[in-house]
């Protein structure tokens, strides 16, 4: 009686084992099925950018890509301030495997007026299950890709956007200041400058100019000035205003080091990237002290060519032993984002003090490239931390795990 009670407890066991098992193998190949859905979708271009005029019509094309080659439904959505005046020539559409790509259009029917600044709209392509053609059904939907309009409304008279950065030639005993700017006003501005006044704690120390230009209507330039300081090393405030016209821009307030810096940045690089997955960016520093840098982080902010702020990407916390290198990591996902240059602010905090680092990004479909302003940045592959990859690596792991496991319960049980 004893040893029947345990053979049925041993078939009840095996059942169990082997029920576990099939779920959990059922579960890994769901994933590689879903796996080839991910980033199915590509659009280009990213952004339409037009300037503003009154009762404005016009019809603007994108392409919509099918990178995995899939049948698949796609529909489209609009969203943003400027909704109302866009209107899709088709709300949905099919794709087979066989097409790489489709050309759709939308048109936008622009008011009288609308407020100076910028406005925008996202047009989104979204993929539908198979079946699906009805566009109340999106909340099934599973990939989405969205290209951007940007409509820019001057202001009345003479307007101007203006970004501040500021390098350290540590080397050279040199300061660089840079003032880009776009004129977002309707008239032309004849005499545009920069004045940077420089702060140690609440007393001015230096008053400087920078060249003078002038600036037609939508167009971007940019007020730079080297500066050889003849002060003690040491951090320091730069208030920064562009005077135009009889007019000024706001005050932009930033902080910089004269001297040598403590922690110097080596190279920044990224490898194995592609446009849309998540960028791993490496900021390789060197602790110049003799002493461990504790809880140093790092902020990346990415500036578009409008000088429109698209990222501000933050590190964890890390500690950098004395005399050493260490790699800070970041990470950037790059969905939304299109190929072109971008501007951008690296700032690492650490012990009280920063480093602030100014560099220009060029991304591309394979490749994100850097170019530093008055300091060496190690350029690399670009890289990406591709999430289909990442998955299909942990899906293998896990599949060769269980299928030991399943290997020795079968060997235990005929040894039982």
């Amino acid at each position: 009686m004893e040893t029947r009670r345990k053979l049925n407890l041993e078939k009840k066991n095996n059942r169990i084992y082997m029920n576990r098992f099939l779920i959990i193998l059922s579960f890994f190949i769901f994933l590689i099925i879903l796996i080839p859905n991910i980033n199915a979708l590509g659009i280009t271009p990213g952004r339409t950018s037009i300037d503003f005029s009154s009762n404005l019509q016009k019809e603007v094309s994108f392409s919509v890509i099918n990178s995995e080659h899939k049948n698949m439904n796609i529909a489209f959505t609009v969203q943003g301030d400027l909704v109302n005046y866009i209107e899709m020539d088709k709300e949905v559409i099919a794709f087979s495997k066989n097409e790489n790509s489709k050309n759709f259009k939308y048109k936008i029917n622009l008011p009288k007026d609308l407020s100076p600044g910028l406005h925008q709209a996202e047009i989104i392509a979204t993929e539908l299950p198979e079946d699906i053609e009805d566009i109340g059904m999106i909340v099934k939907a599973t990939v989405s890709v969205a290209t951007q309009l940007y409509i820019y409304v001057p202001y009345p008279g003479k307007y101007i956007d203006v970004n501040f950065d500021i390098v350290n030639r540590e080397n050279e005993n040199l300061i660089d200041f840079y003032l880009p700017i776009i004129s977002r006003g309707e008239e032309k501005i004849d005499k545009v400058k920069g004045i940077i006044e420089i702060y140690k704690d609440n007393e001015k120390i230096r008053t400087l100019e920078t060249n003078e230009i002038s600036i037609t209507p939508g167009s971007k330039k940019e007020l730079n000035l080297n500066w050889e300081p003849d002060i003690e090393p040491g951090e320091y405030f730069a208030y920064a205003k562009v005077v135009y016209d009889d007019k000024s821009t706001q005050e932009i307030k930033k902080i910089f080091n004269i001297g040598k810096e403590n922690l110097g940045v080596l190279g920044i690089s990224v490898n194995n990237f592609k446009l849309g997955d998540v960028a791993k960016i490496k900021i390789l520093v060197q602790n110049k002290l003799s002493d461990e840098i504790e809880k140093a982080a790092a902020n990346l902010e990415v500036y578009d060519s409008q000088l429109e702020k698209i990222a501000d990407l933050k590190s964890p916390d890390y500690n950098i032993p004395a005399k050493s290198n260490k790699e800070l990591v970041l990470y950037w996902d790059t969905e939304k984002i299109q190929k072109g240059q971008y501007g951008s602010e690296l700032k690492i905090d650490y012990n009280n003090e920063f480093v602030s680092k100014n560099f220009k990004v060029d991304v591309n479909e394979d490749s994100m490239s850097f170019s530093g302003v008055g300091f060496v940045v190690a350029s690399g592959d670009t890289g990406k931390m591709s999430t289909t990859s990442l998955l299909i690596i942990i899906i293998i792991i896990l599949v060769l795990i269980n299928l030991a496991w399943f290997v020795w319960w079968k060997r235990h049980k005929k040894k039982k």
